[in-house]
């Protein structure tokens, strides 16, 4: 019985030491802060920082801008011109082939021309279909490579003004928002595009 009792006195002498040693780590490491570290002063200061560097970020909706950016609607509208100048022109050429081969195939078939002839008219058709699907080709890397040209020119416009348009607002980050892009979600509070595309516009009036 007493060694009973001498078993259940050094458990309770272990539990005291345990939790003892739980309130000094208490004590040491969660202990009061000084009221100068949680003054009403000092938390206004944190909270103005972190209010600052969510401000320090802004971003412009891109689909908005290439829509109602006035030069992104002129160079879209002079892309799509050229497109159906060069898609008609090649349309043209090709008719006019169909019609070469379709009256090749009648004096072929009311015997209008001689074998001899034939086999040179059917070597020319077959050069002009490939100058065709050449020329097809070409008007596609030139439409290409316009495209190209017209983006490039416009994000440096973009970009310029943006470097400028900064040197006032101060923003650290200015990113660019597009549906199914990298940036998922974006607070609406912090959507710059209507001031950035109003004085883009701006710009682009005065200097036409």
């Amino acid at each position: 019985m007493e060694k009973k009792n001498n078993i259940q006195k050094g458990v309770i002498i272990n539990i005291v030491l345990f939790l003892g040693l739980i309130a000094l780590y208490a004590l040491h490491f969660l202990g009061p802060r000084s009221e100068t570290q949680y003054s009403g002063e000092h938390m206004a200061g944190v909270e103005r920082k972190i209010d600052e560097a969510f401000h320090s970020i802004a971003y412009v909706d891109n689909e908005i801008l290439m829509e109602d950016y006035l030069l992104a609607v002129k160079m879209q509208a002079d892309f799509e011109a050229e497109q159906l100048r060069l898609e008609n022109d090649l349309d043209r050429r090709q008719r006019n082939f169909q019609n070469e081969v379709e009256r090749f195939q009648r004096d072929i078939q009311r015997g209008h021309v001689s074998m001899e002839e034939a086999q040179l008219l059917e070597q020319e058709l077959m050069r002009q279909q490939q100058d065709l699907f050449q020329l097809g080709d070409t008007y596609r890397d030139r439409l290409a490579r316009k495209e190209f040209e017209m983006n490039n020119e416009l994000l440096d416009k973009i970009q310029d003004f943006l470097d400028r348009y900064n040197h006032e607002k101060g923003y650290d980050f200015i990113l660019g928002y597009a549906r199914g892009g990298g940036i998922l979600h974006a607070n609406k509070a912090y959507d710059i595009t209507a001031e950035v595309l109003e004085l883009l516009n701006l710009e682009y009036e005065a200097a036409q």
